[in-house]
């Protein structure tokens, strides 16, 4: 569906190892879950990725790791194991809850990382790491769509059908009017960023055909939609309005807010109460006195060991998830629960270091840009973001688009700048 963007300059031949990771950057967005019919299809895909990495570095000594990268997967691993010590040494005797925790700290960054080392040798172009994530979110609006569907026309049971499919807790669900359901995966917020991809591709370099491209928005849209996050559908109205400004498409911009304004006027007595109830004083403060409850028992914790913390795997007084005991939806307090000010430090650290092709260019784009990543990053302040598979591969997306704006220099018209 999405077609990448050509050029006539010359390119070393893609690798195995790089097509396989698009496969897995498709996969961790794509799937609500990491299992399929009880088979963990996520984790399976990232070890058997690991190893062909492995294989392909150690046979292509031209792609063996730089001493830097070496060091810095050495900290890692040694962070890692730091603070499953720490967690052992304050009590936590549950140890598949620090290797759960571990796993997805690894996920998280490992991914991001492959794609950097790709990404960096020119082994994989931009517009492909970015092209295989918009497909797997424009894949997740297109299953909530049969979804709806089904529920209209044959009365089917949207929950049941998921979480038969991909397992319990696959999705938040619930009434939301209409005869709908809420559809929210934890991967949706995704959608908002494939969303800027599309409507903007002088920047992406993701450029499909108009129907295509028309089709991937509503799905989208409706992905979106049916999350039914305010979050979410604020990230969505700025994604837009990024594009639009980037692609200097303000008569698209005005035409489509005169658009949106006739339709809600229009529709207002029957979309109208569902975006009332989602903002209504009792939603929200349900909501918000769940995640208050976890503030101040995480606070608790970290007033007692602000340094280091409590240490990977750990759990505050209050449990949100007896499955996961370690995951909270305020992911950033959890974090600074878990490691301490080090960590999170650390963490920042990190976060800087991905943004460093953005912090490079030297044109106004950079702060829509910028206002996208920190949008993704302040979003894990009140949903379990960060810290994922997908998470990792949101991260890749962004430093492909970081690199490919460095790469054009941050003007929208150069879109045939990108050098193999």
């Amino acid at each position: 569906m999405i077609a990448e963007q050509m050029n006539s300059d010359a390119s070393p031949p893609r690798p195995f190892a790089a097509t396989l990771l698009l496969l897995l950057l498709f996969t961790v967005v794509c799937l609500p879950t990491g299992s399929v019919f009880g088979l963990n299809v996520k984790t399976i895909l990232f070890v058997i990725y690991s190893l062909w990495f492995t294989w392909f570095v150690t046979t292509n000594s031209k792609q063996w790791p730089t001493p830097s990268e070496q060091i810095f997967l050495g900290i890692f691993v040694a962070c890692l194991c730091f603070w499953g010590l720490i967690a052992i040494y304050h009590g936590e005797d549950d140890t598949g809850q620090i290797l759960l925790e571990l796993k997805d700290i690894a996920s998280t960054v490992l991914i991001a990382w492959f794609c950097r080392f790709f990404l960096r040798r020119r082994l994989l172009r931009p517009e492909s790491v970015i092209a295989s994530v918009v497909s797997a979110a424009v894949t997740v609006g297109f299953l909530k769509l049969l979804l709806i569907l089904a529920v209209l026309l044959f009365r089917i049971d949207p929950v049941r059908l998921i979480e038969s499919v991909f397992g319990q807790g696959s999705l938040v669900s619930g009434e939301i009017g209409l005869g709908l359901t809420r559809l929210a995966f934890s991967s949706d917020i995704v959608g908002s960023f494939a969303l800027f991809a599309i409507l903007c591709p002088d920047l992406s370099g993701i450029r499909l055909r108009r129907g295509f491209g028309a089709i991937g928005v509503v799905m989208l849209l409706v992905s979106g939609l049916m999350s039914y996050s305010r979050y979410i559908w604020f990230t969505d109205l700025f994604a837009l309005l990024a594009a639009l400004v980037i692609q200097r498409r303000l008569k698209v911009l005005l035409l489509s807010a005169i658009t949106v304004g006739i339709v809600a006027i229009a529709s207002l007595d029957v979309i109208g109460p569902l975006f009332v109830q989602r903002f209504s004083s009792e939603q929200v403060s349900d909501s918000d006195l769940t995640r208050i409850e976890q503030s101040k028992a995480l606070w608790d914790d970290i007033e007692a060991r602000p340094i280091l913390g409590k240490g990977i795997g750990q759990h505050a007084a209050v449990i949100r998830n007896e499955q996961n005991r370690y995951s909270y939806e305020l992911q950033w307090m959890s974090l600074l629960m878990q490691t301490g000010i080090v960590g999170i430090a650390a963490i920042f650290v990190l976060i800087v270091a991905a943004a460093r092709d953005l912090l490079a260019v030297r044109n106004p784009v950079k702060f829509w840009l910028a206002g996208l990543y920190l949008l993704w990053l302040l979003g894990s302040w009140t949903n379990p973001y960060l810290i994922s598979s997908f998470a990792g591969a949101t991260f890749g997306m962004f430093l492909a688009i970081f690199q490919r704006v460095r790469m054009i220099g941050g003007e929208p018209g150069r879109v045939n700048a990108v050098p193999e």
